[in-house]
């Protein structure tokens, strides 16, 4: 069971020591001591926006979650994929954008293709923008769990297209 402790650890909100960048690895091993049905928890945290994790972060983790939001270029995301694997200490682990608040699904390169063109999973952080209504948004409450809008729709197509499936 893959985990994330500390959603953006370097969140200035954060008020006990553990939660925070230079305790957040104890944390890290801590919860990887934990067993569900006889298997470890896979464990590891994130930063806020484009930050690549520490060395000693990215050491203790079993894989390396990185956030796009921030990132407008699909060149910035195969750049913090390529910093996480420069970084010392790093052993191949799998690297996962958790959270990436852009789409430009339509176009032929946006952040989630230069995520998968470099072997690193790519998560769609979906919430609803100023203006937008209830179909709009996987993130927002109250939910539409339909494919209820034209961003929703291109996800889809797009995770169609690189799965080998045609789109609908």
């Amino acid at each position: 069971m893959l985990l994330e402790v500390d959603n953006e650890c370097d969140n200035d909100d954060y008020d006990h020591a553990i939660l925070k960048p230079p305790r957040v690895t104890e944390l890290i091993e801590r919860v990887r001591r934990t067993v569900v049905d006889g298997r470890r928890l896979l464990v590891s945290t994130s930063f806020l926006s484009t930050r690549v994790p520490p060395a000693a972060v990215i050491r203790a983790s079993d894989f390396v979650l990185l956030h796009g939001n921030g990132v407008a270029d699909p060149a910035g995301i195969v750049k913090m994929v390529a910093e996480t694997r420069a970084t010392p200490g790093y052993t191949p682990k799998p690297i996962l954008f958790n959270e990436d608040d852009h789409h430009d699904f339509d176009e032929p390169r946006n952040n989630f293709t230069a995520a998968t063109s470099v072997h690193a999973s790519w998560g769609f952080f979906d919430f609803r923008r100023a203006g937008e209504g209830f179909d709009d948004g996987y993130q927002s409450v109250p939910v539409n769990w339909g494919i209820s809008s034209a961003r929703k729709r291109g996800f889809f197509d797009l995770v169609a297209s690189l799965s080998g499936l045609e789109a609908r």
